[in-house]
Order: structure tokens, then C-alpha cells, then sequence
């Protein structure tokens, strides 16, 4: 299915229908200004940027109490309130985020600022190749209209912002613009121009009853081709989406444009509880018949297959989880998508993606015929379209901490002050604006 950019507003795409559309094809049904998303009748999401903290480099203390942290913030969310994470990679605009902004004074000393400035060059262009790494989490809530989801959805965003804050993470509630501007950077990867040659986003709330037009005729590329199996078109650019069984931290270092999405969902404790007991009511009864199977047979009825003794064991120590420990039982979906200006260059990050997911004991499928799904299923709409779920406990699912090393850039007067060793990146700082603003001139 192959779906183009048509300048009017259509009705959302219900599940099992086609989409006529480009607009169509983006899950959602109404942007307010304020970030509230309806995704669909009866649904509605916000989305929170944060930042990283330092987490690699900590000593084991703070690493246990970071952990110990994450597991409590993921422990607040319960079974009525699924939420996304998402870690995007993309190249942006301009060809990276750092600028090199040292004027020629004309003077005996302009040679020395040039080799400086060529300097800073080569390290910035070595550090990230352009990517910016930005990490989301969309919440939802279920209300029959918008005058019930806002408090709600406030009083949820109050609690994870106090959360983060407990641990140390920064961040802010986008609103509807930002939710927008990530949106349209997503749907519009980087093109085979050179590094800077993506479209930029250009929007405001007046445009839409100047234009007629709504906020996703801003956001849409000219066109998405979902008709081969394994990959899509997204305007120039090629795609493929994939699940992970299980997920390695290491993805989110890549130098390639991708997202990394997370879809969680909490099960209810009783739920939990009462399917664990059901399995190993299961689980007994084959141990049951393969005793009268020995038995029948003449050897010894304790021996058991080792997978049925694993499983048992397995579900066993699950069990006391749940009902001990201040463990719950997460469903969880691991989606990664890749882009690339060429279907070669896509075909080479994702076996590059693969090979460290075996490293660690992943797998990294692709969805077949599912390009479609997959690709919407990563925007942070907080909107999944995959059935694919995997059952994890509380310290299972925190084993994924999103935080690596706190990056040290800011805007204005900063300056160079070496490599981060753990991101590659380049410190850009202004020690006036630090806590200690001390300095000392040779």
C-alpha cells in the first residue's frame, strides 16, 4: 500500500481499515496546543522529555540506588495506564548541535584561532556524526472526553516529573508544538543530501485556519510505501522495523538513525498472581504424567526432563516475586526502527543492530508485513499496533535503564574542554555558568 500526501483532512484510520492517506496513516486524531494527544475516542496521552544523568561512571552505591529508583518509578505506573519509551536517534538539521562560533579579530593571533577552530572541527565531526539522541516517555488515560483526561493526565505528569526528580533526571512536558516538531523528525528521515539535508518543520496554530489545513498536513511526508514485506519508504528514505525478544542497552550508542521504543504495559497484581499459580498448576500436572510414563517404562519416575525442572523452578521463584517481594508483571513490547537514505545502507545498520543484540543473547526479528504497524508504533503517540508481548517482572524491566553519562553542552560563550569518554562527544561549557565558576589563567 503505497499512500500519498493529499492537502485535506481525513477521518482517522480505524483498526482493519486502509489508510487513503499519509495523514491517514499517522495514529492519532487530534494535537492540542497544550501536548494532550486524543489518540483515539475515549484516549488520550502527553509526552515528557528527559534528560540522561550519570549512571556508567557511578560508584556501585549510587549505581544500586539509581536501579533501586527505577524499579519504584516503574512500580508507580499501574494496569490502567500503559506508557511508551522512546529513544530516538537522528541527524539533525545544520549537521549537529554544537556550532564553532570563534570570529577572526584581525590580528597577530588570528593563525592561532584558525588551527583552533579547524581543531574543534575534526573533534566535533568525530564525536557524533550529527546525532541527537532524545528520550521520551507518553503516558495515556482513558476518559469518555477532554474535561476528564486533563486532571487526570496532570496529576500522572506531577508524579513522573517527582519521580525523575528524585532520581536526578531533568525534564519537561512537551507541549503541542514540540510533540509536533519530534513527530515530523521522525517522519522525516534524513535524505541522501548531505548531513543537513532534512526538511525542517515549519508550523504554527495560526497556519491552520489561515491554511484549512490540520497539524498532521504539517508533519506527514509526501508518501509511505508499505507494500514490501520487510522494508518501507518513508519520502526518499528507506526503512525497517524489528522486535527485540530481548534488549541490549548498547543500541541507543549507535551512530545511525533509529528509535528504540518500548511499549509497557502493567498487569494487574491479582492477574499476575492468579496466572503464575495457573501455570504451575500446569507445569505439575506434566510432571504428574511423566512419572506414570516412567513408571510404565521401568526407570525411575524422579527423573524429569530438565526443561520441565527449569520451568518449575522458573515459575516457582516468579511466584515468590510477586508475592513477597515488591515485584509486578510487566507485558512488553521492544521495537526498534532503522533508516537510511539507501536500501544497502539500511540493510548494513540493521545487521550491525543484530549483531549486538547476539551479543547479548537477543534476537532481533523483523516484522513481515507489519512495516506498517511497527513504524507508527514507534512515534511517541503512546499508540501499538504490534500483538507481540513479552511477560517480565519489576527488576526485569529496569535491567533497560535508559541512562548512561550526562552530556556537558551548553549555548553561548562555551568552550572546548575535551571528549567524553563514555559518549565520544565533545564538553562544550561555560565555567561562569557552572556551581564553581572558578577558574584558574596560565
Amino acid at each position: 500500500m503505497q499512500v500519498k500526501r493529499t492537502p485535506r483532512r481525513g477521518p482517522a484510520r480505524g483498526k482493519g481499515r486502509a489508510a487513503l492517506s499519509a495523514q491517514q496513516t499517522v495514529p492519532y486524531l487530534e494535537m492540542l496546543k497544550d501536548g494532550v494527544c486524543r489518540v483515539r475516542d475515549g484516549y488520550y496521552t502527553k509526552t515528557i522529555a528527559y534528560e540522561d544523568i550519570n549512571y556508567s561512571v557511578a560508584s556501585t552505591e549510587d549505581q544500586a540506588a539509581i536501579f533501586s529508583g527505577w524499579c519504584s518509578f516503574l512500580n508507580y505506573f499501574d494496569s490502567t495506564l500503559p506508557f511508551q519509551l522512546s529513544f530516538v536517534n537522528h541527524r539533525s538539521r545544520g549537521g549537529g548541535r554544537y556550532k564553532v562560533n570563534i570570529p577572526m579579530a584581525h590580528d597577530e593571533f588570528d593563525s592561532i584561532r584558525g588551527e583552533y577552530v579547524d581543531m574543534l572541527k575534526r573533534q566535533i565531526a568525530r564525536s557524533n556524526n550529527g546525532i541527537v539522541r532524545s528520550k521520551y516517555i507518553t503516558f495515556g488515560a482513558p476518559a469518555n472526553n477532554l474535561a476528564a483526561a486533563r486532571p487526570r493526565l496532570e496529576r500522572v505528569e506531577a508524579d513522573i516529573m517527582g519521580n525523575f526528580k528524585r532520581l536526578g533526571v531533568q525534564s519537561h512536558v512537551l507541549n503541542g508544538w514540540e510533540r509536533l516538531e519530534a513527530l515530523h523528525g521522525q517522519l522525516h528521515p534524513a535524505s541522501r543530501a548531505p548531513v543537513g539535508g532534512r526538511e525542517p518543520f515549519r508550523f504554527s496554530w495560526g497556519d491552520i485556519p489561515k491554511t484549512g489545513m490540520g497539524t498532521k498536513d504539517f508533519i506527514v511526508p509526501d508518501s509511505f510505501d508499505f507494500t514490501q514485506g520487510r522494508t518501507f519508504r518513508v519520502g526518499q528514505s528507506w526503512g525497517a522495523a524489528s522486535f527485540l525478544q530481548i534488549m541490549a542497552s548498547e543500541l541507543l550508542e549507535l551512530d545511525a538513525e533509529m528509535t528504540v521504543t518500548l511499549h509497557i504495559q502493567t498487569v494487574d497484581q491479582t492477574k499476575a498472581i492468579k496466572t503464575v499459580k495457573g501455570k504451575i498448576s500446569d507445569i505439575d500436572k506434566m510432571k504428574v504424567e511423566e512419572q506414570r510414563k516412567a513408571t510404565r517404562s521401568g526407570y525411575d519416575p524422579d527423573i524429569l526432563p530438565p526443561d520441565l525442572i527449569t520451568y518449575a523452578k522458573d515459575a516457582a521463584a516468579l511466584l515468590t516475586d510477586l508475592q513477597s517481594r515488591n515485584e509486578r508483571m510487566f507485558l512488553l513490547t521492544f521495537l526498534v526502527v532503522n533508516t537510511a537514505p539507501t536500501r544497502e545502507k539500511l540493510e548494513n545498520e540493521v545487521f550491525t543492530v543484530s549483531g549486538i543484540a547476539q551479543k547479548h543473547n537477543c534476537t532481533l526479528r523483523r516484522l513481515d508485513y507489519q512495516q506498517e504497524q511497527g513504524y507508527m508504533s514507534s512515534l511517541p503517540l503512546g499508540w501499538n499496533g504490534i500483538e507481540i508481548q513479552r511477560g517480565m517482572t519489576t527488576s526485569s524491566t529496569a535491567i533497560f535503564i535508559p541512562f548512561m553519562t550526562k552530556e556537558l553542552r551548553m549555548d553561548g560563550q562555551a568552550l572546548y574542554y575535551g571528549m567524553n569518554a563514555l559518549s565520544n562527544n565533545v564538553i562544550m561549557a561555560d565555567r561562569k555558568r557552572l556551581k564553581n565558576p572558578n577558574g584558574q589563567y596560565a
